[in-house]
């Protein structure tokens, strides 16, 4: 488990993943753009000399105006620049500036939740959503805190500590597990439109290519409003969370109290688990809507039952079974003893009572005669 200190986590399992992530997409974007951009750079030379002569036919034949030609012309100087000697470089600051926007516009909703993520390292790329899962960690690091203070609270008398805790623990584990994969995804789509964008700065120049650059601008704008309402629901959690004070509870008398299905504060943080995860996967369709773009939640629902799938096989372990078998075999002896020991007190006791039962009558019939 992370441990805590103050807001921060010692150990982020999620921000060296990311991290890398970002690093290798950059890299990745930066070697494939260093071999399109000259492909591209080629084909649109071709392209720019057929439309030389068919707008050239069309002006024969009085089919279009100078005036068509030369604003035509404009979008093919604007695309020929585009695609020119800076094009890997133009691509790479494309990639680096998406990225960074999207990592301070997402901030802004864990800013207005008090929780703003501090970049340690701003000059480093990707910091700022290293930062954002390195948040969302640290709160939900904090419910499984509690999640294990209740089922160490188990005794004989409360046996349902431990499925309180389990209750507790499972909605946040799926929607650290979703956050993570919105975050990554994120990442990866930034990484396809920034390798994509000379396919995109080559249609710029030519009617039939220019929607394909707008919706590649309405995709990246989608992509930011998908990480930013997502990290909207982390933030609303964290207030959420912060209002209800469950975290400040230490002693197990109030852990005790604390985890019961009758306690309002402990339904109401199992409902914002499960509440977080569904309106994360509602973000890409508020997305769609407003940018029309056709982003879908499959990727971050594979990465979810992928962990589900990891935690299962985990507990299905022969390892983990033993451990288990270990387990229920000693609370099984601690029951038994615990049982046979009371009935053997309670014999010895009903024993004591009935030889005193059997002494007083003795003393009356002794008294009677």
């Amino acid at each position: 488990m992370a441990i805590e200190t103050g807001d921060k986590i010692e150990t982020c399992f999620t921000c060296d993943i990311v991290n890398e992530y970002v690093n290798l997409a950059n890299q990745f974007t930066q070697d494939l753009s260093q071999a399109l951009v000259p492909a591209m750079w080629l084909l649109f030379m071709s392209l720019v000399g057929l439309w030389v002569v068919i707008r050239g036919i069309q002006l024969i034949l009085v089919q279009t105006t100078i005036m068509d030609f030369g604003k035509e012309f404009i979008f093919v100087i604007i695309a020929a620049v585009l695609l020119s000697g800076q094009g890997p470089e133009l691509i790479n600051m494309i990639y680096e500036a998406a990225l960074g926007t999207m990592g301070s516009a997402a901030s802004i909703a864990l800013i207005v939740g008090k929780h703003a993520p501090i970049a340690t390292d701003t000059t480093t790329l990707g910091s700022g959503m290293v930062e954002l899962v390195r948040t969302a960690e640290t709160a939900i690091m904090k419910i499984f805190s509690l999640a294990w203070r209740i089922a160490a609270a188990w005794s004989i008398t409360t046996p349902l500590m431990v499925v309180y805790a389990l209750i507790l623990i499972v909605p946040y584990f799926i929607l650290w597990v979703a956050y993570f994969g919105q975050v990554v995804v994120s990442i990866f789509r930034i990484m396809m439109l920034a390798t994509l964008s000379p396919y995109m700065m080559l249609g710029f120049g030519f009617g039939w290519g220019r929607d394909m650059a707008k919706s590649g601008m309405k995709a990246m704008i989608s992509a930011f409003i998908v990480l930013f309402a997502s990290t909207a629901v982390i933030a609303v959690l964290l207030y959420a969370l912060d209002n209800l004070g469950i975290d400040g509870t230490t002693t197990d008398d109030g852990i005790r109290a604390l985890a019961d299905i009758t306690n309002p504060k402990f339904m109401l943080a199992v409902a914002m688990g499960w509440l977080g995860t569904a309106f994360m996967t509602e973000a890409t369709g508020i997305a769609n809507s407003i940018t029309g773009s056709q982003f879908t939640n499959q990727a971050v629902a594979t990465i979810v039952a992928g962990a589900a799938t990891t935690a299962l096989a985990l507990g299905k372990a022969p390892g983990a079974q033993a451990l288990t078998g270990e387990l229920q075999h000693r609370a099984g002896n601690f029951v038994s003893n615990t049982a046979y020991h009371v009935g053997q007190g309670a014999g010895l006791a009903g024993e004591g009572f009935k030889q005193g039962a059997q002494s007083a009558l003795d003393r009356i019939k002794k008294t009677e005669g």
